[in-house]
């Protein structure tokens, strides 16, 4: 792992993905494929509950319809599971993919998660295989969230959540808590807010975005929260895995616009996805780091 670590993340990226250089071209190389739109969304946005299989495991997940059809201001669709969310927890699970052969997962890393939803399932999939995963989202879902936390804890040991004004994120009385769950509004708050769920002196490693990018009025806060989690880690640099259902041409030519600003951006090949993420899918993954 050392050797592979040593090598400058450029270097790792560039042997598992294709560099972007150009939004018009990457925004027609991807939309121009002919994606089977009905698998696609939700895996079921009427059930109040699932069963998801995941790395050989199952994990119960609560979810809520009645969030979903309902005018929260503060948007409701992180209250049902997203299909792209259990393919891209199984890719990450294994532990023989690019990410983890090119050392950018590893046992030792800190996730932090934008927008995970309710259900939290890459952050419940991934807790126990990384040091710390801190699952964030708005204080609209953090109640359900907490909760499939607690229902799968043989998975993903429990942490607190508290409100904006503490702000503290506290560990459980089981032990060391590998999965942390924190409220993280990308337009009201700082990253700093962050420093709360890590060790002291503790860097973010990596930064996961599932299936946020929808929204263009949210794009750009977004970017910039990416944008100032990657500029606090000091050591090391931290890595952005975008990972997204193909919408919108606009949204997605106006995020990758906006991303491209700070910094630069791969997207990962077919050759280290697996099918259900290859290029005809209507999924991409994206790795990024600032310029």
């Amino acid at each position: 792992m050392t050797l592979v670590s040593s090598r400058p993340i450029e270097d790792r990226l560039n042997a598992i993905g294709h560099g972007v250089i150009d939004v018009d071209q990457e925004t027609y190389d991807l939309f121009s494929c002919d994606f089977p739109q009905r698998n696609l969304g939700m895996v079921d946005d009427k059930a109040s509950s699932l069963e998801v299989d995941v790395a050989g495991e199952r994990y119960d997940i609560r979810q809520s319809p009645g969030l979903l059809t309902s005018s929260n201001a503060e948007g409701t669709t992180g209250a049902a599971l997203w299909k792209i969310s259990p393919l891209l927890a199984e890719w990450l699970a294994d532990q023989t993919n690019a990410l983890w052969s090119t050392g950018i997962l590893d046992l030792d890393v800190v996730v932090v998660e934008l927008g995970c939803g309710i259900t939290g399932l890459v952050g419940l999939v991934m807790a126990k295989r990384v040091s710390t995963y801190i699952l964030t989202d708005q204080r609209s879902v953090l109640k359900l969230l907490q909760e499939n936390v607690d229902a799968n804890a043989p998975h993903a040991n429990r942490s607190k959540v508290k409100s904006r004004a503490s702000r503290k994120v506290e560990r459980s009385s089981e032990g060391n808590s590998n999965a942390r769950v924190m409220e993280l509004n990308w337009e009201l708050d700082d990253a700093a807010a962050l420093d709360d769920a890590l060790s002291p002196g503790g860097q973010i490693d990596l930064v996961i975005v599932c299936d946020c990018v929808f929204n263009d009025f949210l794009l750009q806060p977004l970017v910039t929260m990416c944008q100032k989690i990657c500029l606090r880690s000091i050591e090391k640099r931290t890595a952005l895995l975008v990972a997204q259902q193909l919408r919108s041409y606009e949204v997605f030519s106006a995020f990758m616009e906006l991303l491209l600003i700070k910094f630069n951006v791969w997207r990962l090949s077919d050759a280290s996805l697996p099918p259900t993420l290859h290029s005809g899918s209507g999924f991409v993954v994206h790795l990024a780091i600032l310029r």
